[in-house]
C-alpha cells in the first residue's frame, strides 16, 4: 500500500479592525482561524495561525496632550523607568484590553495599554504583548479579541480613533483524500409548476447536485421521494434559496421537485 502523505494548505490573512465613539466597550474579535473552504476538498478543517505582524495606530484628541518625561542624564534607569511609568498610567488617558479565549475557557484579559495624545499620533507594536517571539501561534480554536474601557477619562469619542491592524501566516495540513474527482458537469434549468416532477433520475454517478431557485415569487420543495409535496421536504426559499448533495450529505437516488407557483430552477449536476 502507498505511503499517505500530508497535503498542506496555506495562505496569508489581514487584520484590520477600528475603534471609534460607535465601539463602546463592545469586544471586537480581531482574529480568528478560518476554514479551509469547500472547493478545498477538505471542508471539516480549520486553519491554525501564526501572527507574524501586530500593530495599534492611535489617534486620540479628547484629552489633554501627554507631556514629554523630565528625564535629566543624571537619572539612574529606575527613576528613567518611573516617569515613563507615569507618563503612561498617571496622565489622562483612555485604554484598550487585550483578550484571548479557545474551546476550553472564555474570555481572559492578557493585557492593557494606555492611550495616550501624542501629536500627531503614534503606532505601538501589540506583539510584544502577546509572545516573546517573533510571531503568535494561534491554535484552530483559540480567538484573539481588544476591547476599549473606561480608565477614569471616558471612552473614545467623535475626535479619536484607533486601528490595530496586522498580518497573519495560516497553516493546515490534512491527509490526502482517495475519492474520485469531478470530472464532468452537466447545467439544467427546470420549468416548475404545483405539480410535482422528477427533476434528475438515480445516478450512482453523483458527486455533486446543486440547485438554485431563481424564483422572486415562488417557494421550491425538493424531495428524494418519487413525489415532492409543497410545504415539506427541502425548501428553496424564493429570491436565491438553494442547495446542494455533495460528499458530506451523499444521496445517489432520483430527485423530485414541486413549487408554490410557475417558476424557474437551476442547478446542475456532477460526476
Amino acid at each position: 500500500m502507498a505511503a499517505l502523505i500530508q497535503q498542506a494548505y496555506s495562505r496569508n490573512v489581514s487584520v484590520i479592525k477600528a475603534f471609534s465613539s460607535a465601539s463602546g466597550t463592545s469586544m471586537v474579535q480581531l482574529y480568528a482561524p478560518g476554514s479551509v473552504t469547500p472547493w478545498d476538498r477538505t471542508a471539516t478543517i480549520r486553519y491554525y495561525g501564526f501572527i507574524t505582524s501586530l500593530r495599534m495606530s492611535v489617534n486620540i484628541k479628547s484629552i489633554p496632550e501627554s507631556q514629554i518625561p523630565n528625564i535629566q542624564l543624571t537619572d539612574d534607569q529606575t527613576a528613567r523607568m518611573l516617569a515613563v511609568r507615569d507618563m503612561e498610567w498617571k496622565e489622562p488617558r483612555k485604554q484598550i484590553d487585550l483578550f484571548i479565549k479557545n474551546s476550553q475557557i472564555s474570555w481572559q484579559r492578557i493585557a492593557s495599554l494606555s492611550l495616550l495624545n501624542r501629536l500627531p499620533y503614534y503606532h505601538v507594536n501589540l506583539l510584544q504583548y502577546l509572545t516573546d517571539s517573533s510571531s503568535l501561534e494561534v491554535g484552530n480554536d483559540t480567538r484573539l479579541a481588544a476591547r476599549i474601557s473606561d480608565a477614569g477619562y471616558g471612552l473614545l469619542n467623535n475626535t479619536d480613533s484607533v486601528t490595530i491592524f496586522g498580518s497573519v501566516q495560516e497553516e493546515a495540513t490534512a491527509l490526502p483524500t482517495d475519492e474520485r474527482d469531478i470530472s464532468y458537469t452537466s447545467d439544467f434549468s427546470w420549468e416548475l409548476g404545483t405539480n410535482s416532477q422528477i427533476i434528475l433520475p438515480a445516478n450512482p454517478n453523483r458527486l455533486q447536485a446543486s440547485f438554485v431557485n431563481d424564483s422572486e415569487t415562488q417557494n421550491v420543495y425538493l424531495s428524494y421521494n418519487g413525489i415532492a409535496q409543497q410545504g415539506k421536504g427541502i425548501a428553496l426559499l424564493k429570491a436565491g434559496g438553494t442547495y446542494e448533495i455533495n460528499k458530506f450529505n451523499p444521496y445517489k437516488g432520483a430527485i423530485s421537485a414541486v413549487a408554490t407557483g410557475n417558476c424557474n430552477l437551476v442547478g446542475l449536476e456532477a460526476v
